[in-house]
Parts: C-alpha cells; sequence; structure tokens
C-alpha cells in the first residue's frame, strides 16, 4: 500500500518534529485525517505521541481507542506488523 517508512531513531526535537510530519504525509497519502494530541509522553525515556486516525469521506475513527505511539502509527499506515 504504502512505502515502507521506518521509524526514525528521535534524538532531538527536530527530528521530532520530522518524524510526525511523516506520519501526517503517509496519513494524507491513505486518505485518512491524523489526529495527534499535543502533549509529548515519555515513554521508557523517549518522547512519544499518540495518534489516531479517521477517514476522511466518513470521518470514523479507524484506529484504536487508546491511540498509537509514533512508531505504531506508521506500522500502522504502512501495514508492517512485524514490531
Amino acid at each position: 500500500m504504502a512505502k515502507k517508512l521506518p521509524s526514525m531513531c528521535v534524538h532531538s526535537a527536530k527530528d521530532f518534529k520530522k518524524q510526525g510530519k511523516h506520519i501526517s504525509k503517509l496519513a494524507s497519502k491513505l486518505d485518512l485525517i491524523a489526529i495527534t494530541n499535543r502533549l509529548s509522553l515519555f515513554i521508557d525515556g523517549k518522547p512519544c505521541r499518540r495518534w489516531w486516525f479517521a477517514s476522511k469521506k466518513t470521518s470514523v475513527l479507524l484506529s484504536v481507542e487508546y491511540g498509537l505511539i509514533d512508531r505504531e502509527a506508521i506500522n500502522f499506515l504502512t501495514n508492517d506488523i512485524t514490531d
């Protein structure tokens, strides 16, 4: 469906923003609305966001209720279930 995009190793705020842009672009290509909390959650000492995805046509939420962290969001958008 979409090209495989590995999750980035986030070491700085710049990398964190860049990864968010990649996720938004992937969602847009798939006609999805990317919704994120504006908070940075720290899981295992690394900043993480929560992402939810909805269909642009129906506005129905397609992802899980609790949200997906960055790596899970990339896997969801690329249909990669190896991680």
